[in-house]
């Protein structure tokens, strides 16, 4: 008889382990409140970036502070009022950048995942008939002044450590590679080993057709409570109740909502972001997405038009939407091309962060037949379908392709 999992979050991280599993046999069912790619994954840049391996530290934090306190600037925001409720993840993540061993075991793990990502992704999207959405013109990081370029040394440092390959463009290469782009910026930095999606959103419903065609089933129902027995599971949603051999836990930042009610209490925070879809009136495109280093947006090509970003917003989870980020990064992304006029409404996501920026992913401690795949932050899209692999070796008792020790659900309890 098959083994029957049920999976819990239909975002590009939870359906890439249905995927996975429904591959190897698995009798799968998914199973999310909204639509597929409709939570987390539906706001952010789309990269598959091999240069997102530098973890959050308090250098950075702590450059940010008093803009990010007084909302002066698009790279952070911080709601005081909000902070006593990350104490352990604060707590944690100073403990985490008290040494330079910690840091950089953290860019090693991280880089483990992504060494991975981009191949796995292409295998699903070929599967899925969704390559035409894979864009391969790298991740381009751009610097106003070179100062701040000279501020990057750390992370080239790293990059020729990792044998990450990279580029500094000057100003009339970056032009010839981007010409929408004002020519404004004294360095670039093109990161090679990197694609991104032009609508992850879009990926995440063509990745659920292939989990049906492979037998797996999807359905629409709200979570309420996750009921362990001796050998089984009981999910009760408002509509139904169901039974499953096992469990993938994979719900991004409401996780807790289930964590907590099983006595597990990780540190995680949400890192809140924002996206808007601009037209440029001129037709200006981009071929790759941007990163405006000093500016602390994003800009990247989707189906859409151009979706610009911000960076972090600490507050609540469920906390009204504040407009004033967007804002200044869209105040901020008109001296660096010309946005057009904005399509759509805003968008506002929560990514789920633990202090070490690593996810958790791999065998609940306390539950036999439960298994977390959360926690990925900012590269929950671009580790989607690694994560799935290995989350999938584990459970059938395969080796997984790297060493899962620092992603252990164990590590903080």
């Amino acid at each position: 008889m098959l083994n029957n999992i049920t999976v819990l979050g239909a975002g590009m991280v939870g359906t890439c382990c249905a995927i996975q599993l429904a591959e190897r046999g698995y009798k799968v069912t998914l199973i999310d409140k909204r639509r597929p790619g409709h939570g987390t994954s539906y706001g952010n840049a789309g990269l598959i970036n091999r240069g997102s391996v530098f973890p959050l530290g308090m250098n950075e934090l702590v450059h940010h502070l008093f803009p990010a306190i007084l909302k002066q600037t698009p790279h952070v925001h911080v709601h005081l009022r909000y902070l006593p409720a990350y104490w352990r993840w604060l707590v944690t993540l100073i403990k985490n950048n008290r040494t330079r061993s910690a840091y950089h075991n953290t860019v090693i793990s991280l880089d483990a995942l992504f060494q991975h990502a981009l191949d796995e992704h292409k295998r699903l999207l070929l599967k899925a008939n969704a390559l035409d959405m894979l864009l391969e013109g790298g991740w381009l990081k751009l610097y106003q002044h070179e100062d701040a370029f000279q501020d990057s040394h750390r992370e080239r440092t790293f990059y020729d450590q990792l044998a990450i390959a990279y580029d500094i463009l000057s100003p009339s290469q970056i032009s010839e590679l981007e010409p929408a782009i004002f020519p404004r910026y004294a360095k670039g930095i093109l990161i090679k080993e990197t694609a991104s999606l032009s609508d992850p959103c879009a990926v995440v419903n063509r990745y659920v057709d292939l989990l049906l065609s492979l037998g797996g089933k999807y359905l629409q129902r709200d979570v309420k409570r996750l009921i362990p027995h001796c050998q089984t599971y009981t999910v009760e949603t408002t509509q139904e109740t169901l039974e499953a051999n096992e469990i993938i836990l994979a719900m991004g930042p409401w996780s807790d909502n289930l964590l907590h009610s099983l006595g597990y209490h990780y540190p995680m925070a949400w890192e809140r972001g924002y996206h808007q879809h601009y037209q440029p009136e001129d037709g200006s495109r981009l071929n790759r997405p941007i990163y405006d280093v000093e500016g602390g947006f994003v800009i990247a090509p989707m189906l859409q038009g151009l979706r610009l970003t911000t960076g972090i917003e600490l507050t609540h989870r469920d906390a009204p939407a504040s407009p004033r980020q967007l804002k200044q990064a869209a105040l901020a992304a008109q001296s660096c091309l010309p946005l057009g006029h904005p399509t759509g409404d805003a968008w506002l996501g929560s990514r789920p962060s633990m202090p070490d920026s690593l996810p958790v992913i791999g065998a609940a401690p306390k539950h036999p037949g439960l298994w977390f795949a959360f926690g990925h932050g900012h590269v929950g899209v671009g580790t989607a379908a690694i994560t799935g692999r290995l989350l999938a070796e584990q459970i059938c008792n395969e080796k997984p392709l790297i060493d899962m020790t620092p992603f252990s659900p164990s590590r903080f309890l």
